[in-house]
């Protein structure tokens, strides 16, 4: 008799047992209402506007003429510079003490209304890179084309007073201190009848670059290719920049001279050109932010593992609320719809003043979402309910 009352005893128990597991517990009573909250604090967390663009930089030399660029700091073209002609000239007249940096930096840049642009003349430590259109369309500085100076052995950072970039229908080739170099893009081409060219943008953009640390003294645009003669000369007599006959050549689209001192504007020497305007904030970003595999932001150059590792962790919750006492099949849906939750933040990110839209902040996010699921099956394979 006492045997039974034992076994008995024992099923009740283990009944109660099975009630209390298929009981619904905190996590799926209120799983709508957290999932809810999840993401009403994701969206707070990362849809919100960044911080405002930095102020520009830039300052004038003194004693002048020249303009400064020390810091993140840019002069943008009132309108474009374009030429139909097939060829395409530009010419920048350095100040002295140009300084090699230690990343990769903007010079000058023609930019047609979006984040890819026409040509882009930059420098990185001890030398020098271009950017096309057709060359590097995704705008990825790991893809730009670059030489040494030391490569070509055409001078030392201290003795460099010139560039020009001359562009036609066989490709635009860099040219310093009036020399041609080996650094050219063979797909950025000019041909006739076809616009080449766009705004122009002096210094740096906001967008992850490091910012150039060197002076101009001037800047000539032109509807036309420059010899290799006429670029030797004005590399050698940098003072013909501020003869008048200079700026007499009817193939100058624009010619800067920075000879103002002061304000916030630059005014070409040809007639009809457009000033350069200096705005009070960085305003002009130079690549795509839309699912970008690079960061974009000047104060954050390159991924951290730190912020890739927030990502990760700021995600398990959403992964534990989907998955929590479900069956097995349940870690996909976890995983897509992390995904799908990340995608849709990055989008709108790519719109949000201030943000990014990271490829890298995708993957790392629906990690999270597939660990939190991962982690709801360490409870045991018997959690879902009977």
């Amino acid at each position: 008799m006492a045997g039974g009352e034992g076994a008995e005893a024992q099923m009740r128990a283990s009944r109660r047992k099975r009630r209390r597991r298929q009981r619904p517990g905190l996590l799926e009573r209120h799983r709508t209402v957290l999932l809810g909250l999840f993401v009403l604090g994701a969206c707070a967390v990362t849809l919100v506007p960044g911080r405002p663009m930095w102020r520009n930089g830039i300052a004038w030399e003194d004693p002048g003429p020249g303009l400064k660029f020390n810091r993140l700091a840019q002069a943008l073209s009132d309108a474009p510079l374009v030429s139909h002609t097939g060829s395409f000239s530009v010419e920048i007249f350095l100040g002295p003490g140009f300084i090699p940096g230690a990343r990769n930096q903007e010079i000058l840049s023609f930019y047609d209304g979006e984040s890819v642009r026409p040509l882009l003349i930059g420098q990185f430590p001890r030398g020098f890179l271009l950017r096309g259109r057709a060359d590097n369309p995704a705008g990825d500085p790991r893809r730009d084309a670059y030489i040494g100076i030391d490569e070509v052995g055409l001078a030392r950072p201290a003795d460099l007073r010139h560039l020009a970039v001359v562009v036609t229908g066989d490709g635009a080739r860099l040219f310093v201190n009036g020399f041609p170099t080996d650094l050219r893009l063979h797909a950025t081409i000019a041909r006739p009848n076809e616009p080449f060219g766009g705004h122009l943008m002096l210094g740096s953009s906001y967008t992850g670059w490091v910012y150039w640390r060197g002076s101009m003294r001037g800047v000539a645009i032109y509807d036309r290719q420059l010899s290799s003669v006429e670029l030797q000369r004005h590399a050698l007599q940098p003072e013909v920049l501020y003869e008048d006959r200079f700026a007499r050549d009817e193939k100058l689209l624009a010619l800067y001279r920075f000879e103002e001192g002061a304000g916030r504007r630059a005014k070409s020497s040809v007639a009809g050109a457009p000033d350069l305007r200096f705005p009070e904030r960085m305003e002009r970003p130079t690549r795509s932010n839309f699912l970008s595999l690079h960061s974009i932001e000047a104060y954050h150059r390159g991924w951290q593992a730190r912020d890739m590792v927030l990502n990760v962790l700021f995600f398990i919750p959403l992964g534990v609320l989907i998955a929590w006492r479900r069956e097995t099949r349940a870690i996909g849906l976890a995983l897509a719809a992390g995904f799908a939750f990340s995608l849709g933040i990055e989008v709108v990110q790519s719109f949000v003043p201030g943000r990014s839209s990271s490829l890298v902040d995708l993957a790392t996010n629906s990690t999270g979402a597939l660990i939190g699921a991962l982690l709801t099956r360490l409870r045991g394979v018997d959690q879902s309910p009977h």
